[in-house]
């Protein structure tokens, strides 16, 4: 496999730093028991929670914040492990561990009528979250976009697999420096390889480089598929607000027929698949998403 030429280009390392330095300037900080959690906030209105995948951060967002802050409290938040959010180094980074923090910052800012949007990993801490706060149509979340979502247990991509390891995770430290392991998964990610850009690269593997990455991806991939699993599928037909399901047809992550079951186990949830698309429709086909989204939140 032939890699781009920015792989090599340590001129492109300024322009992640650059964004890191940016980004703690203006994102605000939720204090968890001591945990720095950190959230990139925007715009007036109904709150807009935004939660990202695997590996990934706020800035997976980056196409929808703007347009949907001129309507929503858009909150895009960096879980525990990624972004600019602290990296203990604990055992606690469980998609449920994940959704007491998100149930937590919900109820510490008295937040009501609350949308949901969660993109693979956060996906899975939405759904999770939603079942923490709502019994029935009594509780925050009113609303669930779910995207590429976990949901089932599955046979895990082998990166996720990969960074579980422990020997190999050391390793992959000395034999993949972050621009190469960010481009490799960004492109298993992606349907086509030609929408991803040197500055995604630059991003992801800034935030892959920061101290602790290694062992919170570790940890996150160990613990990625809840013990109870199928306890927390039986939940998916007691949700009762509107669901929209959105998922790329050529997602190689997590299969687009595992996304056509969740939306028939979820009463009146929509589906949407996008064609020649992967597992991160936010950014692959940020327009589609966005409109999307937008209709879906306009709907009575």
């Amino acid at each position: 496999m032939t890699m781009p030429f920015f792989l090599t280009n340590r001129r492109n390392e300024t322009t992640g730093r650059d964004h890191i330095t940016q980004m703690g300037r203006t994102m605000k900080v939720f204090d968890y028991q001591g945990l720095n959690i950190r959230y990139l906030e925007a715009g007036e209105g109904p709150p807009l929670i935004m939660l990202h995948g695997f590996g990934a951060s706020s800035y997976t967002w980056r196409d929808l914040v703007g347009p949907l802050a001129g309507e929503y409290r858009v909150i895009a938040l960096d879980l525990k492990g990624f972004g600019l959010s602290d990296r203990p180094k604990d055992d606690h980074y469980s998609i449920a561990d994940q959704a007491e923090i998100v149930a937590a910052f919900i109820k510490a800012k008295g937040l009501e009528d609350v949308v949901l949007v969660g993109n693979s990993l956060g996906g899975g801490v939405a759904l999770m979250t939603c079942f923490k706060l709502n019994q029935g149509l009594d509780g925050p979340v009113k609303r669930l976009i779910l995207i590429g979502s976990a949901s089932y247990k599955q046979r895990l991509p082998y990166f996720i697999k990969g960074v579980s390891m422990p020997v190999f995770n050391a390793l992959s430290h000395w034999l993949l420096p972050p621009r190469t392991s960010s481009w490799l998964v960004l492109r298993f990610c992606y349907y086509d390889g030609k929408k991803i850009n040197d500055e995604q690269v630059r991003v992801y593997a800034a935030y892959m480089g920061l101290p602790g990455s290694r062992y919170s991806l570790m940890k996150t991939a160990q613990q990625i598929i809840p013990s109870n699993v199928k306890e927390l599928n039986g939940l998916f037909q007691t949700i009762s607000i509107p669901v929209l399901v959105l998922w790329g047809e050529e997602d190689k992550v997590i299969s687009v027929k595992l996304g056509r079951r969740l939306a028939e186990e979820i009463p009146g949830a929509r589906l949407v698949v996008f064609p020649k698309c992967g597992h991160m429709p936010q950014e692959e086909s940020p327009q589609a998403t966005l409109d999307l989204v937008k209709d879906f939140l306009h709907e009575n």
